[in-house]
């Protein structure tokens, strides 16, 4: 989960100088900090589909989101898991909305071959989720993640009501 990840890079990274050009940026902007990491979100193109779990947080702290759009732009996936693993449709979303923070109605098209899975993701993985990915397990065995060079589609989420 992208939560997850930040804590080890916080714990482990020294970020003072990223602070101080974030601090420079918004001053030069007359933004708040908030503002300028937002800016810089949505500059670096880290999709907004792959922070589901904060949206609660973000309505609580009456922050307004964009709505997510009603179609997603969507990149094939292959992932080191199948039916020889006695692995279910359920589990392998699970654990998309788990450790990616994927909303379950954003996972596209999810075929379970002999050897490994085929899944539809929201383009803009940020690399930090695509290597925890890589790293996950079900039923002992690693997904290793990669991305196909098949083909990149949309797909319509169905809306629902929270």
């Amino acid at each position: 989960m992208l939560k997850n990840s930040l804590e080890v890079l916080l714990a482990e990274q020294d970020l003072k100088q990223h602070q101080a050009f974030i601090l420079s940026l918004s001053e030069q902007l007359g933004v708040s900090v908030l503002e300028s990491a937002a800016a810089l979100l949505y500059h670096h193109k880290i999709a907004p589909t792959f922070y589901a779990n904060d949206r609660q947080r973000v309505k609580k702290n009456n922050l307004e989101l964009d709505p997510v759009p009603s179609e997603v732009k969507l990149v094939r996936y292959r992932l080191a898991v199948g039916q020889k693993h006695q692995v279910l449709v359920e589990e392998i979303k699970n654990i998309l909305v788990d450790v990616a923070g994927v909303e379950k109605n954003q996972i596209g098209k999810l075929d379970i071959k002999n050897h490994y899975t085929l899944v539809d993701l929201p383009y803009g993985m940020p690399a930090d989720i695509f290597q925890l990915l890589s790293e996950t397990e079900i039923k002992n065995q690693k997904l290793n993640i990669k991305r196909t060079k098949q083909y990149r589609k949309y797909h319509k989420r169905t809306q629902h009501n929270s």
